[in-house]
Protein backbone atom coordinates (compact mmCIF):
# COMPACT_ATOMS: atom_id res chain seq x y z
CA UNK A 1 0.00 0.00 0.00
CA UNK A 2 2.95 2.41 0.56
CA UNK A 3 3.23 5.48 2.91
CA UNK A 4 0.08 7.55 2.16
CA UNK A 5 0.68 10.06 4.57
CA UNK A 6 1.55 13.55 2.69
CA UNK A 7 -0.99 12.48 -0.28
CA UNK A 8 -4.04 13.70 -0.64
CA UNK A 9 -7.00 11.36 -2.05
CA UNK A 10 -9.97 12.14 -3.48
CA UNK A 11 -12.52 9.48 -3.51
CA UNK A 12 -15.60 9.73 -5.60
CA UNK A 13 -18.82 7.49 -4.35
CA UNK A 14 -17.15 7.99 -1.25
CA UNK A 15 -20.64 6.26 0.28
CA UNK A 16 -20.88 3.13 -1.94
CA UNK A 17 -20.08 -1.07 -0.71
CA UNK A 18 -16.64 0.21 -3.02
CA UNK A 19 -16.08 3.48 -2.08
CA UNK A 20 -16.55 3.15 1.84
CA UNK A 21 -13.91 0.30 1.37
CA UNK A 22 -11.52 2.27 -0.37
CA UNK A 23 -12.25 5.76 2.40
CA UNK A 24 -11.56 2.26 5.42
CA UNK A 25 -8.43 1.51 3.61
CA UNK A 26 -6.83 4.88 2.56
CA UNK A 27 -7.10 6.55 6.26
CA UNK A 28 -5.82 3.70 7.49
CA UNK A 29 -2.36 4.36 5.55
CA UNK A 30 -2.48 8.07 6.74
CA UNK A 31 -3.98 9.76 4.19
CA UNK A 32 -5.56 13.06 3.68
CA UNK A 33 -9.21 12.02 2.78
CA UNK A 34 -11.29 14.27 0.34
CA UNK A 35 -14.71 12.23 -0.18
CA UNK A 36 -17.77 12.79 -2.26
CA UNK A 37 -20.76 11.34 -2.85
CA UNK A 38 -24.12 12.86 -3.41
CA UNK A 39 -26.10 12.67 -0.23
CA UNK A 40 -24.25 14.74 2.61
CA UNK A 41 -25.63 12.63 5.60
CA UNK A 42 -24.30 9.53 4.16
CA UNK A 43 -20.78 11.18 3.89
CA UNK A 44 -21.32 12.64 7.46
CA UNK A 45 -21.87 9.16 8.55
CA UNK A 46 -19.03 7.86 7.11
CA UNK A 47 -17.28 10.31 8.19
CA UNK A 48 -18.47 9.90 11.88
CA UNK A 49 -17.16 5.82 11.49
CA UNK A 50 -13.61 6.53 10.81
CA UNK A 51 -10.71 6.56 13.48
CA UNK A 52 -9.65 9.62 11.76
CA UNK A 53 -8.60 12.74 13.21
CA UNK A 54 -11.35 15.03 11.79
CA UNK A 55 -8.87 17.49 10.22
CA UNK A 56 -7.76 14.58 7.81
CA UNK A 57 -11.34 14.51 6.52
CA UNK A 58 -12.86 17.09 3.87
CA UNK A 59 -16.50 16.19 2.78
CA UNK A 60 -18.37 17.79 -0.16
CA UNK A 61 -21.64 16.53 -1.54
CA UNK A 62 -21.26 17.15 -5.20
CA UNK A 63 -23.38 15.22 -8.79
CA UNK A 64 -20.55 14.46 -10.84
CA UNK A 65 -22.93 14.67 -13.92
CA UNK A 66 -23.02 18.18 -13.97
CA UNK A 67 -20.30 20.00 -14.58
CA UNK A 68 -20.97 23.22 -12.45
CA UNK A 69 -21.19 21.11 -9.74
CA UNK A 70 -17.49 19.23 -10.33
CA UNK A 71 -16.37 22.66 -11.07
CA UNK A 72 -17.55 23.60 -7.20
CA UNK A 73 -16.17 20.64 -5.69
CA UNK A 74 -12.44 21.74 -7.52
CA UNK A 75 -12.65 24.83 -6.35
CA UNK A 76 -13.60 23.86 -2.79
CA UNK A 77 -10.76 21.49 -2.50
CA UNK A 78 -8.19 23.69 -3.93
CA UNK A 79 -8.69 26.38 -1.48
CA UNK A 80 -8.87 23.48 1.45
CA UNK A 81 -5.76 21.16 0.42
CA UNK A 82 -4.57 22.83 -2.48
CA UNK A 83 -5.95 20.07 -5.13
CA UNK A 84 -5.34 16.36 -5.01
CA UNK A 85 -2.67 14.38 -5.54
CA UNK A 86 -4.67 11.20 -6.47
CA UNK A 87 -8.36 10.29 -7.58
CA UNK A 88 -10.22 7.12 -7.16
CA UNK A 89 -12.60 7.54 -8.84
CA UNK A 90 -15.37 4.50 -7.79
CA UNK A 91 -18.60 6.60 -8.81
CA UNK A 92 -21.10 4.61 -11.20
CA UNK A 93 -23.49 2.09 -10.86
CA UNK A 94 -25.39 -0.73 -13.22
CA UNK A 95 -28.41 -0.71 -14.54
CA UNK A 96 -30.03 -3.40 -17.62
CA UNK A 97 -32.51 -5.81 -18.16
CA UNK A 98 -33.39 -5.23 -21.92
CA UNK A 99 -32.29 -6.04 -25.51
CA UNK A 100 -31.32 -3.39 -27.29
CA UNK A 101 -34.26 -2.94 -29.47
CA UNK A 102 -35.98 -2.27 -26.12
CA UNK A 103 -33.82 0.02 -24.07
CA UNK A 104 -35.42 3.63 -24.00
CA UNK A 105 -33.25 7.10 -24.88
CA UNK A 106 -34.09 7.52 -20.87
CA UNK A 107 -32.25 4.06 -19.93
CA UNK A 108 -29.31 4.75 -22.64
CA UNK A 109 -28.56 8.48 -21.86
CA UNK A 110 -28.83 7.70 -17.58
CA UNK A 111 -25.93 5.02 -18.09
CA UNK A 112 -23.93 7.25 -20.13
CA UNK A 113 -24.08 10.01 -17.85
CA UNK A 114 -23.67 7.98 -14.41
CA UNK A 115 -20.13 5.94 -16.30
CA UNK A 116 -19.12 7.84 -18.39
CA UNK A 117 -20.10 11.71 -18.63
CA UNK A 118 -19.12 11.75 -14.70
CA UNK A 119 -15.93 10.22 -15.13
CA UNK A 120 -14.86 12.60 -17.75
CA UNK A 121 -16.25 15.65 -15.10
CA UNK A 122 -14.41 14.54 -12.49
CA UNK A 123 -11.34 13.30 -14.53
CA UNK A 124 -11.33 16.43 -16.43
CA UNK A 125 -11.05 18.43 -13.38
CA UNK A 126 -8.22 16.77 -11.44
CA UNK A 127 -5.36 17.18 -14.08
CA UNK A 128 -4.39 20.57 -13.90
CA UNK A 129 -2.94 20.69 -10.41
CA UNK A 130 -1.93 17.27 -10.84
CA UNK A 131 0.06 18.65 -13.94
CA UNK A 132 1.29 22.11 -12.06
CA UNK A 133 2.70 19.39 -9.51
CA UNK A 134 4.10 17.03 -11.95
CA UNK A 135 3.02 14.46 -9.77
CA UNK A 136 -0.53 12.64 -9.78
CA UNK A 137 -2.56 9.12 -9.99
CA UNK A 138 -5.97 8.51 -11.83
CA UNK A 139 -7.52 5.15 -11.04
CA UNK A 140 -11.04 4.22 -12.30
CA UNK A 141 -13.29 1.66 -12.06
CA UNK A 142 -14.67 0.38 -15.38
CA UNK A 143 -15.89 -3.39 -15.40
CA UNK A 144 -15.72 -6.40 -16.89
CA UNK A 145 -18.06 -5.84 -19.18
CA UNK A 146 -16.19 -3.19 -20.84
CA UNK A 147 -13.88 -6.18 -22.13
CA UNK A 148 -16.67 -9.16 -22.17
CA UNK A 149 -20.21 -7.17 -22.53
CA UNK A 150 -23.18 -8.90 -21.32
CA UNK A 151 -26.20 -9.66 -22.64
CA UNK A 152 -29.12 -7.34 -21.84
CA UNK A 153 -27.06 -4.41 -20.76
CA UNK A 154 -26.08 -2.55 -23.21
CA UNK A 155 -25.88 0.86 -22.30
CA UNK A 156 -23.87 -0.45 -19.61
CA UNK A 157 -21.18 -2.16 -22.03
CA UNK A 158 -20.68 0.77 -23.79
CA UNK A 159 -20.36 3.60 -20.89
CA UNK A 160 -17.88 1.29 -19.43
CA UNK A 161 -15.99 0.25 -22.24
CA UNK A 162 -16.40 4.70 -22.86
CA UNK A 163 -14.25 4.65 -19.31
CA UNK A 164 -11.47 2.48 -20.72
CA UNK A 165 -10.98 4.35 -23.64
CA UNK A 166 -11.26 7.82 -21.37
CA UNK A 167 -8.87 6.40 -19.38
CA UNK A 168 -6.15 5.29 -22.12
CA UNK A 169 -6.66 8.68 -23.78
CA UNK A 170 -5.82 10.04 -20.67
CA UNK A 171 -2.53 8.16 -20.24
CA UNK A 172 -1.45 9.18 -24.06
CA UNK A 173 -2.35 12.70 -23.48
CA UNK A 174 0.24 13.22 -20.31
CA UNK A 175 2.60 10.42 -20.62
CA UNK A 176 5.24 12.42 -20.24
CA UNK A 177 3.80 14.90 -17.33
CA UNK A 178 4.65 12.49 -14.26
CA UNK A 179 0.85 11.81 -14.38
CA UNK A 180 -0.92 8.23 -14.65
CA UNK A 181 -3.92 7.23 -15.66
CA UNK A 182 -5.39 3.15 -15.65
CA UNK A 183 -8.45 1.91 -14.97
CA UNK A 184 -9.92 -1.69 -13.08
CA UNK A 185 -12.24 -4.05 -15.00
CA UNK A 186 -13.98 -5.96 -11.42
CA UNK A 187 -16.17 -8.85 -12.16
CA UNK A 188 -19.16 -9.24 -9.69
CA UNK A 189 -18.19 -7.43 -6.81
CA UNK A 190 -19.82 -9.15 -3.26
CA UNK A 191 -21.57 -6.78 -1.74
CA UNK A 192 -24.77 -6.67 0.46
CA UNK A 193 -26.73 -4.98 -2.60
CA UNK A 194 -24.89 -7.57 -5.19
CA UNK A 195 -26.42 -10.49 -2.74
CA UNK A 196 -29.73 -9.28 -2.44
CA UNK A 197 -30.15 -8.99 -6.22
CA UNK A 198 -28.38 -12.29 -7.11
CA UNK A 199 -29.57 -14.61 -4.73
CA UNK A 200 -28.52 -17.94 -6.39
CA UNK A 201 -25.05 -16.66 -7.19
CA UNK A 202 -21.83 -17.94 -6.03
CA UNK A 203 -20.40 -15.21 -3.65
CA UNK A 204 -17.47 -16.97 -2.78
CA UNK A 205 -16.28 -16.57 -6.31
CA UNK A 206 -17.03 -12.71 -6.45
CA UNK A 207 -14.23 -10.51 -6.41
CA UNK A 208 -14.05 -8.91 -2.56
CA UNK A 209 -14.05 -4.97 -2.11
CA UNK A 210 -10.71 -5.15 -0.06
CA UNK A 211 -9.30 -7.16 -3.16
CA UNK A 212 -10.17 -4.01 -5.63
CA UNK A 213 -9.02 -1.55 -3.53
CA UNK A 214 -5.51 -3.27 -3.17
CA UNK A 215 -5.21 -3.25 -6.71
CA UNK A 216 -6.65 0.21 -7.12
CA UNK A 217 -3.39 1.38 -4.04
CA UNK A 218 -1.16 -0.14 -6.07
CA UNK A 219 -1.88 1.75 -9.31
CA UNK A 220 -2.06 4.74 -7.00
CA UNK A 221 1.42 4.57 -5.59
CA UNK A 222 5.24 5.29 -6.49
CA UNK A 223 5.72 2.00 -7.38
CA UNK A 224 3.42 1.81 -10.33
CA UNK A 225 4.88 4.51 -12.06
CA UNK A 226 5.49 2.99 -15.34
CA UNK A 227 2.00 1.60 -15.21
CA UNK A 228 -0.25 3.44 -17.15
CA UNK A 229 -3.35 3.59 -19.64
CA UNK A 230 -3.72 -0.19 -18.39
CA UNK A 231 -7.49 -1.81 -17.89
CA UNK A 232 -6.65 -4.58 -15.46
CA UNK A 233 -8.98 -7.68 -14.56
CA UNK A 234 -9.77 -7.83 -11.08
CA UNK A 235 -12.44 -10.83 -11.83
CA UNK A 236 -11.88 -12.90 -8.62
CA UNK A 237 -12.93 -16.51 -9.64
CA UNK A 238 -16.25 -15.05 -11.21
Amino acid sequence: MGDLHNKTILITGATGALGSETVRQCAAAGARLALTARSADALAALAKSLATPAEQVWLHPADLTSSASVSELMSALVARWGGTDILLHTAGGWAGGARLAEVSDAEWQAQLELNLLAAFHINRAVLPWMLEHKWGRIVNIAARAAALPGAKQSPYNVAKAGLVALTASIAQDYRRSGVTANCLLPGTIDTAENRRNMPDGDFTRWVKPTEIVSAMLYLASDAAAAVNGAALPVYGQS
